[in-house]
């Protein structure tokens, strides 16, 4: 079953009122976005896929910020899936939190591969499936976390809500012998680097409480990069990093 969220306008505004009171937040997406930024290919233009209340751009404001629906944070108005941009025309594209919501994840890549250069990068924080993440999406996250959906075909009806997400897509298609191994598509993983996320958690991310002062989020790295070496068991997120092969190698 889908759980549905409010209107994307709505959304977008609940987003920056909690950002402007939580501190610890700010300091966590923060270093998500120094994360996202330093993996991208150098000098070459940074395209974001769903930038919603525009964070990364404010802190990155180099970066063309796209977005599906019309928004005030973004540069161009356009599908994931039918990008409107020159072909090899970007270095990476970059995304925090956007595949898991998207409806045609595979008609994305196949955009993704069209739209990068070669050597090109597809750059993405998202959930992911160690047994920490499994339980904390499957029973305390307001998004789906369905391991058994048809990652091609993962959700049902033509006109499915921005807002909708599965946590399990990142894992299903870039996990070790996942989806994209079999697309068929020129781009292959070649960063795959799951983490536990304790900061994150613990500062509950977007909803309006935590309990995660932002003097203390230094500690909880310190003890997150302490457990997430068992990702099988700890991770809840996962920075992933997609390279368009050249033509010939």
């Amino acid at each position: 079953m889908m759980r549905s969220r409010a209107p994307a306008a709505d959304w977008i505004l609940a987003h920056r009122r909690v950002w402007e009171h939580k501190p610890s937040l700010r300091t966590v997406y923060g270093r998500f976005f120094a994360a996202l930024r330093a993996a991208c290919l150098p000098g070459a233009p940074v395209v974001e896929v769903g930038c919603g209340p525009g964070f990364l751009k404010e802190s990155y404001p180099e970066i063309v910020a796209t977005d599906v629906a019309p928004n005030p944070f973004a540069d161009v108005i356009g599908d994931a899936a039918a990008l409107p941009l020159r072909d090899a025309a970007v270095g990476s594209l970059v995304m925090l939190d956007v595949f898991h919501h998207l409806p045609r994840p595979e008609a994305f890549l196949r955009e993704a591969s069209r739209v990068l250069r070669p050597n090109g990068r597809l750059v993405m924080l998202e959930p992911w499936m160690g047994m920490a993440g499994r339980f904390l999406f499957r029973w305390l996250h307001h998004e789906e976390c369905d391991l058994n959906v048809d990652p091609h075909h993962p959700w049902a009806g033509a006109n499915k809500d921005p807002m909708l997400g599965n946590a399990a897509l990142p894992y299903l298609y870039f996990g070790a012998d996942g989806e994209l191994e079999r697309a068929g598509l020129p781009l292959r993983v070649v960063v795959r680097k799951p983490f536990a996320g304790l900061a994150w958690v613990l500062s509950a991310g977007f909803q309006p409480v935590g309990v995660l002062p932002a003097r203390l989020v230094p500690l909880a790295e310190a003890v997150d990069r302490l457990i997430s070496v068992a990702p099988a068991v700890t991770a809840t997120r996962c920075v992933i990093v997609v390279e368009k092969r050249p033509e010939r190698e």
